[in-house]
């Protein structure tokens, strides 16, 4: 239920003029000062400013809030009603105001990040680590999902952010392109690579297990065969990375990843990875946010994050491609 307003607001009436928050302020230095000369030294402002704004308070109030004596002013009975409930009234808005200066220089709330499995083996661990130390007062929580799944979370306005594969902007989301990554025939390692590249039409399709056509890594494959004019092959599907890879490592079957999904394994000597050369062999990154989701501060700084995360992890060869905005490939 509602509270009744003061009875110095009754007082006022429906029609009385808007208080101003500096006649408040005024009206309690005097009141705390105990003079019209003292409070304006305090408050910094002319006395006949003060005295303004006493009156104009007293006329939108519609009663006296001081009377003088010999040994300065004091208040009447309406301007003690009236200082004991102004009082408190700004000190919580001097507490609200300072709260939300605080969280403006230190950014809090939860930030909800979704990125498919492609690459989230290679940022996300560290990217927690920086993300924390940028933003001891936020919560970030990480999920992790093919694209077809992650557009739909940006899309409802679920996830603050999204890697996507390929997204364009819609009504909905904004999207930003963050790194166009080389894709790699993975296969076990030791077994003898026929070249450095290698050309799609060199692919043994019958060999390749992917995921599943809802992956937008699995559209880039798809349509870079259909550039390339090879009829549409039939492919064992496996919506896990984690699968594909270990159907690599024990040779039964080869896969198509982007080199971060891999660059453990084939620096452990587990997996190997040939560079396809074909120009359509190549998937877009892009950042996703919700145009119906207001943008947090904490989400700026990861969104930030990312891109330095993957800028840093391109120089560094564990993500081979060209990072928008940031470094290229760096070569074997």
């Amino acid at each position: 239920m509602d509270r009744p307003p003061p009875a110095w607001f009754a007082a006022g009436g429906r029609n009385a003029e808007p208080m101003d928050l500096q006649e408040l302020r005024t009206f309690v230095a005097i009141a705390d000062a105990g003079s019209f000369s003292r409070a304006s030294l305090r408050l910094g402002l002319a006395q006949p400013t003060v005295s303004r704004q006493i009156q104009g308070l007293e006329q939108s109030l519609k009663a006296q809030l001081f009377y003088r004596h010999g040994r300065g002013i004091a208040l009447t009975d309406a301007g003690k009603r009236f200082y004991e409930t102004v009082v408190p009234v700004l000190a919580q808005l001097d507490d609200v105001r300072l709260d939300i200066s605080e969280h403006a220089n230190a950014p809090g709330g939860v930030v909800t990040f979704a990125i498919p499995p492609s690459i989230g083996a290679t940022i996300v661990a560290p990217l927690v680590s920086t993300f924390r130390q940028a933003c001891p007062a936020a919560s970030l929580r990480v999920l992790e999902g093919f694209s077809g799944r992650l557009a739909e979370w940006i899309e409802a306005g679920e996830v603050d952010l999204a890697i996507l594969y390929d997204a364009r902007r819609g009504g909905t989301t904004n999207v930003t392109p963050l790194l166009l990554e080389d894709l790699f025939l993975v296969r076990a390692a030791g077994v003898p690579a026929p070249r450095s590249t290698l050309a799609t039409k060199g692919l043994d399709f019958s060999r390749l297990a992917l995921v599943g056509a809802g992956h937008g890594l699995r559209r880039v494959v798809d349509l870079a065969v259909q550039a390339e004019g090879i009829p549409q092959p039939t492919y064992l599907e496996i919506d896990s990375v984690t699968a594909l890879k270990q159907l690599a490592e024990r040779g039964e079957a080869d896969t198509i990843l982007p080199f971060g999904a891999v660059h453990r394994e084939v620096a452990e000597g587990r997996l190997s990875a040939i560079q396809l050369s074909s120009p359509h062999m190549k998937a877009k990154l892009v950042m996703a946010t919700a145009l119906n989701r207001p943008i947090s501060a904490a989400t700026r700084i990861l969104i930030d994050l990312v891109r330095e995360a993957v800028c840093g992890h391109v120089a560094a060869g564990a993500l081979r491609g060209r990072a928008y905005g940031g470094a290229t490939r760096r070569r074997a």
